[in-house]
């Protein structure tokens, strides 16, 4: 298969190695020219749990020409407030076969790349792998977790399958779903992710020392349960407690540091809009009140907020 990954950041670049072990033509698009230079000059590195290094020769690109034909499938992992602008770098290699799966954080990107990509299949899913920076292009694989994508409407599961199989491997399982299944996982992430991310973010606090502040584990906790009964008005069927006790699984055994924390100290835009925003949105359509992800808006909105220079 012909794959392209947009964005080579911590989880694209894991997605695109995979990929590439996997025997497939791999590219990799990314806005930041420091990141295309450094895969290109000395290769995409990622270190592993069991101590191994692993250096990736896999073509990157700010911009892709179609001068080597169509795509089978593209692959976003870009943040979530980025989504639109990186449609244009790949709308050549976009033909009416090829498949476009997003596997980003939150939600809301299914209803752009469906915007922009109408006649195409669209598949939708998570990926729950944990990875810390170390440099440009430069990564460590701290934890390994299962994928699940599926398709965005229906239930004809053959595009999906061949999607799924890019990545596929023993030590990077790939699972598919009906839509009804894929979009109650993807939900089951985006609560975690509604309490957890602006949290850790705000806190400061990597993932494993998350686990003995009490009063940071209750919050987050409260924030899973709200979310969770935004999710009941939208028709997915949660178990709170089961939430719960799985982030808290996550935070014992993940390592790193969350994602919108990274950000954070990068004094980068988060993905706040698409994690805690989706979640009012949400909860504005069904008439819930969401204090807790209201709050957490707020406050990461604010953050985000002083990161912009002073005006003179």
């Amino acid at each position: 298969m012909r794959v392209t990954v947009v964005g080579a950041g911590q989880m694209g670049s894991l997605y695109g190695a995979a990929a590439h072990e996997n025997g497939h033509e791999v590219r990799l698009v990314d806005a930041s020219q420091a990141i295309v230079d450094v895969i290109n000059d000395i290769g995409l590195t990622i270190d592993r749990r069991d101590g191994r290094r692993d250096v990736y020769r896999i073509p990157a690109m700010g911009q892709t020409s179609g001068d080597s034909g169509i795509d089978d499938l593209v692959l976003f992992m870009v943040k979530g407030w980025a989504t639109r602008a990186a449609v244009q770098p790949v709308e050549k290699i976009v033909g009416e076969t090829t498949a476009i799966l997003t596997l980003q954080n939150g939600l809301g990107n299914e209803e752009t790349l469906r915007e922009l990509f109408p006649k195409n299949d669209v598949l939708i899913g998570l990926s729950v792998h944990t990875v810390t920076t170390l440099g440009v292009a430069h990564y460590e694989h701290t934890g390994v977790r299962d994928t699940y994508l599926g398709p965005a409407r229906g239930d004809d599961l053959d595009v999906a399958r061949r999607a799924a199989a890019a990545f596929n491997g023993p030590d990077f399982p790939c699972h598919v779903l009906p839509e009804r299944e894929i979009r109650r996982e993807q939900w089951a992430k985006f609560v975690l992710n509604c309490g957890s991310l602006p949290s850790l973010a705000l806190t400061r606090l990597p993932t494993d020392a998350a686990k003995d502040q009490g009063d940071v584990v209750d919050l987050i906790d409260s924030l899973t349960r709200e979310t969770c009964e935004i999710a009941r008005a939208e028709g997915i069927e949660l178990d709170a407690d089961e939430r719960v006790a799985f982030q808290h699984e996550l935070f014992r055994t993940a390592g790193g540091r969350a994602s919108m924390l990274g950000d954070v100290l990068m004094k980068r835009r988060t993905e706040i809009n698409s994690i805690n925003g989706a979640a009012i949105r949400f909860a504005d359509r069904h008439g819930l009140a969401a204090p807790l992800n209201r709050a957490m808006y707020a406050l990461v909105k604010g953050l985000e907020a002083s990161f912009e220079p002073e005006k003179a």
